[in-house]
């Protein structure tokens, strides 16, 4: 099982949007981990565990210089589709790191 801390930013204030898109993405992949009959075929059990992880990085490290995950090559590689709830979520989720909107 993977686990993300949530952090807080300089201020103290919890980081609302990254943070809930993590958490919601997260749920949503353990349920497809959980239940591979409505999982969808082109995604692959290995793949979703790798983004969950990369997530977690994310969520820890909260910097794209020292970290950038390697999730949005290889969905396009995959051949996901960029309608899938998760993988909108998965871009929303690089856009912020990316803008450093955490």
């Amino acid at each position: 099982m993977f686990i993300c801390t949530l952090l807080k930013n300089k201020n103290g204030e919890y980081m609302a949007r990254f943070d809930e898109l993590i958490e919601e993405t997260k749920n949503e992949i353990r349920v497809l981990l959980r239940n591979p009959d409505i999982r969808p075929s082109y995604m692959t059990y290995d793949q979703l565990r790798d983004v969950q992880s990369e997530i977690c990085r994310m969520a820890r490290i909260r910097d794209p210089e020292k970290f950038f995950p390697y999730f949005p090559k290889g969905i396009a590689d995959a051949c996901w589709l960029p309608d899938h709830p998760i993988v909108v979520k998965l871009n929303e989720i690089v856009d912020l790191y990316n803008n450093r909107e955490y």
